[in-house]
Formats: structure tokens, sequence, C-alpha cells
């Protein structure tokens, strides 16, 4: 499913199109390399199972969000279980 609908967002097929891919590719050539160094894996996945520890219910309360989004703006989404 991800990889489908990457490829499908990678179909460049209009010149607008071909500008935002080039504007960003050098917009990336200006940054530079992407660095990582100030995360640490174990910090942060300490931090994530503090989270979760502190707020059983956050799947449940996002999810009830997002069904209060989508009806106040009239998108359709499938029920989600959980």
């Amino acid at each position: 499913m991800a990889t489908s609908s990457f490829d499908e967002m990678m179909v460049i097929d209009t010149p607008e199109k071909a500008r935002n891919l080039e504007a960003a590719f050098w917009e990336a050539e200006k940054r530079g390399p992407l660095k990582l160094d100030h995360i640490g894996i174990e910090e942060e996945l300490r931090e994530g199972e503090e989270f979760i520890k502190n707020n059983p219910n956050w799947l449940k309360e996002a999810v009830a969000k997002a069904r209060k989004w989508a009806e106040q703006n009239g998108v359709e989404i499938e029920d989600i279980s959980y």
C-alpha cells in the first residue's frame, strides 16, 4: 500500500510537479546531509514507554479526535476498530 501510493506520488507528469521536485532537490542540497547525532534512541524509547504508561487511552482519544474532525469537515472514513 505505502509503496504504491509513493509510486503514484512520484509520477512527474506536469511541468509544475517537475519544478516542485527540482526545488525540493536544491533545498536538500543546500541543507546538506541529514544529521541525527542529537537523537538518542534509548532515550526516545524510554520517553515513548513513559508516555504510553502515563497515557493509556491515547490511541482511543486520537481516534475519537480524528472521527470528530472528519465529521466536522465532511470527510468520510471507514469504520476504525481498536
